[in-house]
Order: C-alpha cells, then sequence, then structure tokens
C-alpha cells in the first residue's frame, strides 16, 4: 500500500518561540522533535468478481455458418422430427446482428413440434462452485414480439431448474439477467435457452455475449408483513358438488398424517370431496413381505373418507418405484411374474371393494409411470437414463400393461381404471405414446377408463395452450374415456433469480392467475362426461414433496399457507370454478315425509303396538333398504311415523306406501291400508288408502288422495301402516305424502 508523509513545520517553530521568551537566561538546547507521520490509505480498488469458466462466450472463435461452436455449446434445431429450424453462427457488424465484435448466433424457426423444448442452443456443464450465489448474462435481439425461455439447469438428465426467465424481445438487443443458488453437491450447471414459440415462426433471433461470476454472500432479509390478496372463497366443493376435487394426503403415523392433525382435517372438509393415498397405497407399504398384506394406514385412510362422505382414488397398483424389496428380486419365470403382479393388485382391489353406496374406493392408478421421455416403454433401455428400468417390462414385456388392467377390473368391475404419468401435460411423444397404447387397449377389449395428467409443473411452465392441446388429444380419443389431473403442484420459487426467501405479493398473485387458467382451461376442454376430476398433491406448503426435491428448498406449490390460511392460489381455483361451472339448484321437493324410503335408517319411525321393525338391506323397492315389520299381534300393529304439523286443513294430498311380504310362498293375502291417528279434541282414525290386497312375491303400491278437513290443532298425528290379518309380516318401502296441487 503506498504511503503519503506530510511534516509539521508549525509544531517545531512553537517550541522554538516558547524556549526563547522563558525565565532562564541560559541557551537551553532544543530538543529534536519527532515529526509524525501521518498515514492516509489509498480507497481500495475492489477485486473482479470471480468469473465462470466459460469458454467462447462471444463467438468469437467461430467461423460463420458454423453449427457447432468452440467450447460446450449444442444446437439442437429440431429435437424432434415435427419441429424444423436453423441454428448457426453469423458474421455481422457489431452492434447490429452482433452485439459485440463480429460474430453471434442466428436462430431462425420454421415449424414448431409439441415439445416446448424441441428447439434449444445450450451451453453444458459450466464448473461451478456449491452453495454459491451466480449471476449469468446473454444478449439477445429479436423481432418485436418475439421470445425465449432462458434457463439454468443442473446437468442432463434431471434438467433441474436453478433459474428461469421468458422474455419478450423488442428489436433491439437486451441484457437478459440469472441468478441462481446452487446447492452444495452441484458442480456443473448448464444454460438453456429455447425458442419453441408460435410467434418466432419465420423470424430470427440474434444470441451474444454469454458470461457469468459469483455474486458476494449476502445476508438474508428479514421476512416481511406481506399483505396477499384477499381470499374470499368458502368451499371449493359447494362449487362444483359433482366434480372431483381431490387432495393427496396419508394416514397413519406419516409426519402429514392428517389423523392427529384437526386443522388438516377441517380444511379437507371445507373444500375437497376426494382424497388420494400420497404414499400409503404404493407397493411397498401395502405389500411389504410377500404374501403379507398391511392395511392398517390405507384403511385408516379409506373409514375417515367414509366418515365425511369423501370418495378416494386409489394409487397405485403397479409402478416400478416404490416396491418392496422382494419384489424387486423376485424369482422366477415370466408366468411367475404375472402371477405375482396379478395376485397383489387382485388382493388389494378385492380389499377395497364394496358394493353400491358403501363404495369409497372409486377409482385406481393401475399403473404408474410406465413411459420414458421419448415415447418408449421404460425397461424397454432405449436410453442411457439410468431410471430407464422396470422389473415389470423386463421381466414380463409390455404385455404387463393389459394384464394389469384386466386383473383390476375382475377384482374391482365398478372402479374407474386410470393409467398414470408425468409430464403428459407438455410431452407430445410421451402423450401420443399413451394414447396409442389406450387405442391399442381398446381394440383389444383391454378395460381402461382414464388418463392422468400428473402435472408437477412450475409457475407458467407449460403455457397454457400446450396444456389445453394435450388435454384436448385425450378428450379425442373414441370410444371417450376420462381426464384427469391427478397430483397437480405449482413450483414457484429459483425462477429467474435468488430462491426468494419468502413469498412476495406479486407471485403470490402470479400463482392465482396460473391456478386459474389451469382449472379454467381444463373446464373448458374437458367435457362433462369425461371429467374425472383435479386433484392438487397435498394441503400446506410445508407438507409437499417439493421441499425436498431435487434438494432441500423453500416451495408454496399448494392452496394453503403453513398456517392452514388459504392462499391467493385458493382463489383462483374457486374463481374458475364459479365461471365454468353450472350449478343446478334443486328443484323443491314437494315430498313432506322425510326418510320415507329408510336410507337414513329407521330414524324417525317406530314400531307400533306389539310390532317388531328392523332396517332391512336385502329387500327395497328403491335404493338400498326397507323397514321389515314383524311380531304383530293386533290388526293395528305396524310401522309409524309422527306427522303432526304437516297437514293444513282445507289441502289435498297424494299418499303412498309400496308393500312386500316377507314370505314369498306364502298363501295369505292380507289387506293393508295407510291410515292416520289424529287427536284434537277427540282421537279419530282417518283412511288415507283404500285397504289393498297383498301377493306374495311382489311390491304392491298402496295409494290414496287425501283431503284435510281438521281446523283445530292436533296434540298428536301418527302415519302408520297396518294389516288385517295379524299373522302377516311384511316389507314397507318409499311411503311418500305430498301436497297436490290445486
Amino acid at each position: 500500500m503506498k504511503k503519503s508523509i506530510f511534516r509539521n513545520t508549525g509544531i517545531v517553530t512553537l517550541v522554538s518561540l516558547l524556549m526563547a521568551c522563558g525565565g532562564n537566561n541560559n541557551d537551553a538546547e532544543v530538543p529534536e522533535v519527532q515529526t509524525p507521520e501521518v498515514v492516509v490509505p489509498e480507497t481500495p480498488v475492489p477485486d473482479a468478481p470471480e468469473a465462470a469458466e466459460i469458454i467462447n462466450g462471444s463467438f468469437e472463435e467461430d467461423a460463420a455458418g458454423q453449427t457447432t461452436p468452440v467450447g460446450n455449446w449444442v444446437f439442437r434445431p429440431d429435437q424432434e422430427s415435427s419441429a424444423s429450424s436453423t441454428i448457426e453462427v453469423i458474421e455481422s457488424e457489431e452492434g447490429v446482428n452482433a452485439y459485440k465484435g463480429t460474430k453471434a448466433v442466428q436462430v431462425t424457426v420454421n415449424t414448431l413440434g409439441d415439445n416446448p423444448w424441441g428447439i434449444e442452443i445450450a451451453y453444458e456443464d459450466i464448473p461451478v462452485t456449491g452453495g454459491k450465489n451466480y449471476e449469468f448474462s446473454v444478449w439477445a435481439k429479436g423481432e418485436e414480439g418475439t421470445s425465449a425461455d432462458f434457463w439454468i439447469q443442473t446437468p442432463a438428465p434431471d434438467y433441474g431448474q436453478l433459474s428461469l426467465v421468458k422474455e419478450t424481445l423488442t428489436g433491439e438487443w437486451q441484457k437478459i439477467t440469472l441468478t441462481a443458488a446452487t446447492a452444495e453437491a452441484d458442480s456443473l450447471v448448464r444454460l438453456a435457452i429455447h425458442f419453441s414459440k408460435e410467434e418466432n415462426i419465420n423470424k430470427s433471433i440474434y444470441i451474444d455475449e454469454f458470461s457469468g461470476f459469483i455474486l458476494d454472500d449476502v445476508p438474508a432479509d428479514e421476512i416481511p408483513d406481506v399483505q396477499y390478496s384477499e381470499v374470499t372463497a368458502q368451499s371449493l366443493k359447494a362449487l362444483a358438488p359433482n366434480f372431483n376435487i381431490g387432495v393427496a394426503v396419508p394416514a397413519g403415523d406419516f409426519g402429514n398424517s392428517i389423523i392427529d392433525r384437526p386443522e388438516i382435517k377441517t380444511i379437507i372438509e371445507q373444500h375437497f370431496n376426494q382424497l388420494s393415498a400420497e404414499n400409503i397405497m404404493k407397493p411397498t407399504y401395502l405389500q411389504p413381505t410377500q404374501g403379507e398384506f398391511f392395511y392398517d394406514d390405507s384403511d385408516e385412510l379409506v373409514n375417515y373418507a367414509k366418515d365425511n362422505s369423501l370418495t378416494v382414488h386409489g394409487h397405485v397398483f403397479v409402478w416400478h418405484s416404490q416396491i418392496a424389496p422382494w419384489m424387486q428380486s423376485f424369482q422366477g419365470d415370466k408366468a411367475a411374474w404375472i402371477t405375482m403382479m396379478e395376485d397383489h393388485i387382485t388382493q388389494i382391489a378385492t380389499h377395497f371393494e364394496e358394493e353400491g353406496a358403501n363404495d369409497t374406493v372409486v377409482s385406481w392408478d393401475v399403473v404408474n409411470e410406465a413411459f420414458m421421455e421419448n415415447g418408449k416403454y421404460r425397461g424397454e433401455k432405449t436410453t442411457s437414463d439410468s431410471a430407464d428400468e422396470s422389473v415389470w417390462f423386463e421381466n414380463i414385456g409390455a404385455e404387463f400393461l393389459p394384464l394389469a388392467y384386466k386383473a383390476a377390473r375382475a377384482a374391482d368391475p365398478d372402479a374407474d381404471l386410470y393409467y398414470n404419468d408425468y409430464n403428459l401435460i407438455w410431452n407430445a411423444d410421451k402423450l401420443d405414446a399413451v394414447i396409442s397404447m389406450v387405442n391399442d387397449f381398446q381394440n383389444n377389449g383391454v378395460p381402461i377408463d382414464g388418463i392422468g395428467f400428473q402435472s408437477h409443473i412450475s409457475l407458467n411452465s407449460p403455457d397454457i395452450s400446450t396444456i389445453q392441446a394435450h388435454l384436448q388429444k385425450v378428450v379425442d380419443i373414441r370410444p371417450k374415456i376420462k381426464v384427469k389431473i391427478t397430483e397437480l403442484d405449482v413450483r414457484m420459487n429459483n425462477e429467474g433469480g435468488i430462491p426468494l426467501t419468502y413469498l412476495t405479493s406479486e407471485r403470490a398473485d402470479e400463482q392465482k392467475q396460473y391456478y386459474y387458467n389451469i382449472v379454467k382451461t381444463y373446464l373448458e376442454t374437458v367435457p362433462e362426461d369425461q371429467r374425472g376430476g383435479i386433484t392438487i398433491w397435498g394441503v400446506i406448503d410445508e407438507d409437499s414433496w417439493l421441499q425436498n426435491w431435487p434438494e432441500p428448498t423453500t416451495e408454496w406449490p399448494l392452496l394453503f399457507f403453513n398456517d392452514y390460511t388459504a392462499k391467493p392460489a385458493l382463489q383462483g381455483f374457486a374463481n374458475a370454478l364459479k365461471e365454468l361451472i353450472e350449478v343446478v339448484e334443486p328443484t323443491p321437493s314437494s315430498e313432506l315425509l322425510t326418510n320415507g324410503d329408510f336410507e337414513a335408517g329407521l330414524d324417525s319411525w317406530q314400531a307400533r303396538g306389539s310390532a317388531s321393525i328392523t332396517l332391512d338391506a336385502t329387500q327395497a323397492h328403491t335404493g338400498s333398504n326397507s323397514a321389515l315389520v314383524q311380531g304383530r299381534t293386533e290388526t293395528w300393529n305396524g310401522i309409524q311415523k309422527d306427522v303432526k304439523g304437516l297437514f293444513t286443513a282445507g289441502e289435498t294430498y297424494n299418499v303412498s306406501a309400496w308393500i312386500k311380504l316377507s314370505d314369498d310362498t306364502s298363501t295369505v293375502s292380507p289387506g293393508v291400508k295407510l291410515t292416520l291417528q289424529i287427536e284434537h279434541a277427540s282421537t279419530e282414525y282417518l283412511e288415507l288408502t283404500p285397504v289393498t290386497t297383498v301377493s306374495a312375491g311382489s311390491w304392491v303400491q298402496l295409494s290414496g288422495t287425501y283431503t284435510h278437513s281438521i281446523t283445530t290443532q292436533e296434540s298428536v298425528a301418527l302415519l302408520y301402516v297396518e294389516s288385517n290379518e295379524i299373522t302377516a309380516d311384511f316389507y314397507v318401502d318409499d311411503v311418500s305424502l305430498t301436497l297436490l296441487e290445486q
């Protein structure tokens, strides 16, 4: 460091004068005064930030026309057969089509494919230090209205998103800046720029001067008190009573189990009408040891659903992942593998299958994720991806799929059977392969009822037009099948900058709009008879699997904050339901009796006299139940209901009941009628229907018209069924009392 030295001569002069004026006449020796050095530091020149190692980020080392530039650049003009573009290095005057120097890259889009990443330039394998913040920049120029998506990602094959900027170009050079935080384990990242946009067709975009550097560490900001936009939605399911609005949750002793979390139960019961088993119905949980099935946790979930009038979507019978070790290492030939798989499906489906109105598990993901991104079967080993493994394909072949669906249908004839997979919402190759499988199933009599779109997506990616087009492809399958969004969550962080430490109000409103757009697009695209519903993959943000995938992070992908309050995203979902679901108000019933069909049990019905009454589920005129009357010792014995206050003087009523003898071989043919016992000033017994003969073997209707003429207030009014034959036991169902319009 340089030093500047100043000598202070004023101090020497002052000392000399004092000595000369003093009382001592002897000449005194003036001591030498040590003049201090004053050191003034120069303003230090800050060190330049540490640059990322990028070779040929300006393309100046290339020649015009090159399509394989120096460095780690990769040009992909047509990653799928239906996409077409040209990507090459050009030479241009600085400031025109080269930002700096004389070289740049020109991208000209000719035709689009379905894949939004179909046309790409990328710089692969940029060395990075884990746990650091980086800033990367690149200059872009395109005709006004063209656009591109700029990504910083972890390398293949996972392509984890670290930063994303979607930029609309203006016709001038623009600097695109991306900031990204690396995880401790990261050592390489990649830049990817995607151009597959309709607005780019027959247009050129220029790219130049890619660079990057490490940012200084900055202290985390305190989280402010954010004011989010108002949420007024009271109940999603009330807005769409006939539409499956689901949520994925576990039971048992999982950390996010619903069983001991009353706040989560309150949210579920308020907003949702269907549950998906998050993990507890996967193969490793239901059959951890061969031949030994564990249903405790899943039964707990199903019973909770049943008690709260919810249905359950089962997830999943057959998957290459989360299978028990014994299943992974199972030894046997193809026939043994088929038997093992079919037995797993049959045992589980049979366990959860129930009859009629008691059926709670109403649909299943039969097979999950059987295809790779290129549309080939997982396990077919058409890629070098380590994920390209499946014990089912490798030991049975593609035949395992139709066999799984046949086994599921045999075990549960009424459940909707789905194929479920990720990235179908944007990957055309994969979706087309699934649709081809479904067509093959239908041509060969293999049962399948729907396709499930997992939809683990990021904010505004994929775009809504892509989502609409992919839903439409499934809607157009004939014969028709259902379309279900099975695992929806929207990743919010690490998009366009250093990871957020809190959800800003602006980002929350962007999420609200995206959820609105997704639900609106689904409802506009999928006809009512093909709607399988929409399921959110979790309740509150902190329970989301994305908090730990692909590494620990902070995310806000769901509809509720960690304090159980609703996020603006919930309002977005609700707004779409309100706009597009027509809730038909039920026509006011003219039926005056409650529970005349006994579907609510014997509630409000009583035995009359010595008779006994029991609820019977083996015989019913309609529905599932009837009342069985037995043990009568008098003709007036039977079954009765309090109807005090139902009748008005001067009004006329239609009265009806259906009767069936309990013994279909009986030789007795009793007369049966409906009677009203009413007490006011006196007690009267009023015949409401004529005496009707009931013979063995079939239901017979008692029917009559009654005009109420009593003007005084009654103290007792009882409607009852009686018979002139005291030995007759009979069923009663569909007792009805309606006002006859004058």
